[in-house]
């Protein structure tokens, strides 16, 4: 089990992909409902599916999780994919170099298409505290349940899709 301390924010208004970052698609499904102590997500990026648990304890923080990953095959993926009800969202993954970092710059597209987060993770809660986001970094929403990727997919469910839309 790993421990997971991060920082999200929206994405400043004008910031553009920097040249010669790399990004990748991801789609991603929850078995979980919204709020739940733990969360179960499975996650394809390329041919790699992995499941992901984590805990939140509000003791720690908002900023801190524990959390377990491992690979799984493509037909357990499908199924349990199956099994999250809508519960699911796609968007394309950024990762920025920082001076000490890397920004991780998540683009919705389908049902969330023009939203957009960047997160960054630390090795402690103090490094974390003491970041100074850049100027592109927007209004901070770390904890915000309305920005977590589980709650978002269970919004998109319920919103009709929006036409013209690109990521």
């Amino acid at each position: 089990m790993t421990l997971e301390i991060e920082r999200k924010f929206m994405v400043a208004e004008g910031w553009q992909v920097p040249p010669g970052t790399t990004g990748e698609q991801l789609r991603q499904a929850y078995l979980s409902p919204p709020g739940a102590a733990v969360e179960f997500r499975v996650r394809a990026r390329r041919d790699v599916h992995v499941m992901t648990v984590k805990t939140f304890d509000a003791a720690s923080g908002a900023m801190v999780r524990q959390e377990v990953e491992f690979e799984i095959d493509e037909a357990v993926f499908t199924q349990l994919w199956e099994l999250a009800g809508g519960d699911c969202l796609s968007k394309y993954r950024w990762n920025v170099p920082l001076e000490r970092h890397v920004a991780t710059v998540d683009v919705y597209d389908g049902h969330l298409a023009g939203r957009r987060v960047v997160e960054v993770e630390f090795d402690s809660v103090e490094e974390a505290e003491g970041f100074q986001p850049p100027d592109w970094f927007g209004e901070e929403v770390t904890g915000s349940p309305a920005w977590s990727n589980r709650d978002l997919a269970a919004s998109a469910r319920a919103l009709p899709e929006r036409q013209g839309e690109t990521r």
